[in-house]
């Protein structure tokens, strides 16, 4: 059933080709800015990298609407959210706020 694949067949490349970007852990994001949602907890669109899942057995996280998977954020700059406090250098964001950083070419 399960058999190794003789040398000759076996392909010199270095697996399979990556699949589409995915939300998770060590992803480049950015926020949403004030302009694109007005409920954005960043007014002022900063970029990060997401640290962690947010949330947790013990606390549920629910928003509007239901429950909301949220990441936690490392941003390249502090920043002061929607209601003036701050800077903070990383916060817990609704994933729905995020979205992913363009690659660089």
């Amino acid at each position: 059933m399960f058999t190794r694949r003789p040398r000759d067949l076996q392909s010199d490349d270095d697996g399979p080709a990556p699949g589409p970007a995915r939300m998770g852990i060590g992803a480049q994001v950015y926020v949403l800015d004030s302009d694109e949602d007005a409920a954005s907890p960043f007014p002022y669109g900063p970029t990060g990298v997401v640290l962690r899942a947010g949330g947790s057995a013990w606390q549920g996280v629910s928003a509007i609407g239901g429950s909301a998977r949220t990441w936690w954020v490392e941003f390249d700059s502090p920043q002061i959210d929607r209601d003036g406090d701050g800077p903070v250098e990383r916060a817990q964001v609704a994933e729905r706020f995020l979205r992913l950083a363009p690659p660089l070419a």
